[in-house]
């Protein structure tokens, strides 16, 4: 019997439903187990299961890639955060310190994600919050901080800041900011401070990851609660602030 000679087949176009999602679904697992130092575009594209030359067609390099890893890790911890403060009414004690913990607890979990987020890859100069508040209030008036961070709104993501971020590092901060505004609203506090009262809140909890993901208090202190601790400082905080503003006897903070 004479076998006829295999036809040749023509090569078949790569077909993926949304390769730029894919390749960055695929870099945040990656990153999250190598680190960015050690990422490539080739381990990517290897476990996105495309060629080496897509990722180009999306993106101009590794470092614009990393950009949008950064960009969705940062939506992983708002989400988390949101979590975090379901059932509670925002603008509490009980929810702000809720939301450090939840910061805390992702950047345990996700240390090597953690790591790039603070490396502001791909990140304008000139963009940050006051810049933001500033260009809003302009037009605004005094209800400016208000009105962005739509701080009578029921969800934790301010309005403005969940459909149209300038990035989504600011979009996560805003959760803070939302809810140190109404706390400051709450007790008739001036909201215009929002920023002032909330970066030291920010820098504890963002010092204290450091240091956990360091693993320096396992060294100094290792029977430390850092959830325990971030609730106290934020109670501390917050109680201090009201006895300053406020002028009066020691104020109880409710949760």
């Amino acid at each position: 019997m004479t076998l006829e000679p295999a036809k040749k087949q023509k090569p078949t176009p790569y077909h993926h439903g949304d390769l730029r999602t894919a390749l960055i679904d695929a870099s945040v697992d990656l990153v999250a187990k190598v680190g960015a130092d050690a990422f490539t575009l080739k381990d990517a594209s290897r476990i996105a299961g495309v060629s080496v030359a897509a990722p180009y067609r999306h993106f101009a390099d590794k470092s614009e890639l990393l950009h949008e890893v950064t960009e969705r890790a940062f939506q992983l911890m708002a989400t988390d955060m949101k979590v975090a403060n379901k059932g509670m009414e925002l603008g509490t004690l009980q929810s702000i310190t809720a939301q450090g913990q939840a910061y805390l607890r992702f950047a345990a979990k996700n240390p090597a994600l953690f790591r790039l987020m603070c490396d502001n890859h791909g990140m304008p100069r000139g963009l940050n919050v006051e810049a933001l508040f500033q260009q809003h209030q302009a037009g605004a008036g005094s209800a400016g901080i208000i009105d962005l961070l739509d701080i009578d709104g029921p969800d934790v993501i301010p309005k403005t800041m969940a459909e149209n971020p300038p990035n989504q590092g600011i979009a996560c901060f805003s959760i803070l900011l939302k809810g140190v505004a109404k706390f400051l609203d709450n007790h008739g506090l001036d909201v215009s401070e929002t920023i002032a009262v909330a970066t030291p809140m920010w820098s504890i909890v963002h010092g204290t990851a450091f240091l956990l993901i360091d693993q320096k208090f396992e060294h100094l202190t290792p029977t430390i609660d850092t959830n325990e601790m971030v609730a106290t400082t934020t109670r501390y905080y917050l109680s201090g602030l009201l006895q300053e503003k406020c002028a009066r006897k020691p104020a109880s903070i409710s949760s």
